[in-house]
């Protein structure tokens, strides 16, 4: 049997026992959230860092890419485009269907006045070509107003045109308005997108 003396110093024992186990256990806790907390700061510094790295590249390669882009010189395309409209008065005068559907693009669409679109440039040649055939034209255009927009661009004015039977038949007069939608082509030249016109009244004969 103890003394009472030595059971005070047994619970006193086991109390520091104890207390020294929380303290211990208090540590241990307090060490494996500044590990956690060490290791979590640790992860973040790399990913910040390859997060700027990613941003700064691509604004570098933006930036780069814009520098890469040729200049624009739309004195250059306005003059460009108002090549087009002689080459194709010419052809219609000349009756020179290869040269006139060669200004237009492989997907173009004519829409003239009285009748459906034409979309497609085949679609475009086998509808005019009975014109080009029968009757011998002579056209001219007044250009009033070019706009560049990057690689596409619109262009309106008025037209004057004769058509006359290639066998018998009378004149045909008209004039009209245009409106004309242009886009580059890789190698820089400019074709007809979509050609928008109609007559101010209708044709008459000469």
């Amino acid at each position: 049997m103890y003394s009472l003396s030595q059971k005070k110093i047994v619970v006193d024992s086991k109390r520091k026992f104890l207390y020294n186990k929380k303290s211990i256990v208090l540590n241990l806790r307090k060490e494996g959230k500044m590990k956690k907390s060490l290791i979590q700061f640790i992860t973040i510094i790399p990913l910040a860092f390859l997060l700027c790295l990613i941003f700064s590249c691509q604004q570098e390669g933006e930036q780069v890419a814009e520098e890469a882009k040729p200049a624009v010189d739309v004195e250059a395309d306005i003059a460009a485009i108002n090549e087009l409209w002689p080459q194709y008065a010419a052809a219609v005068t000349a009756g020179d269907m290869d040269l006139w559907i060669s200004l237009w693009t492989d997907d173009g669409i004519q829409m003239p006045p009285d009748t459906p679109a034409r979309i497609g440039k085949e679609q475009i040649r086998v509808a005019m070509q009975s014109s080009f055939d029968l009757y011998q034209w002579k056209m001219t255009i007044n250009n009033e107003e070019v706009r560049v927009a990057g690689d596409w661009a619109f262009f309106r004015g008025t037209y004057t045109f004769t058509m006359t039977p290639k066998e018998e038949g009378k004149t045909i007069k008209g004039t009209g308005k245009y409106l004309t939608i242009l886009e580059r082509q890789v190698d820089g030249s400019w074709k007809i997108a979509i050609d928008c016109f109609n007559y101010n009244s209708p044709p008459s004969e000469k």
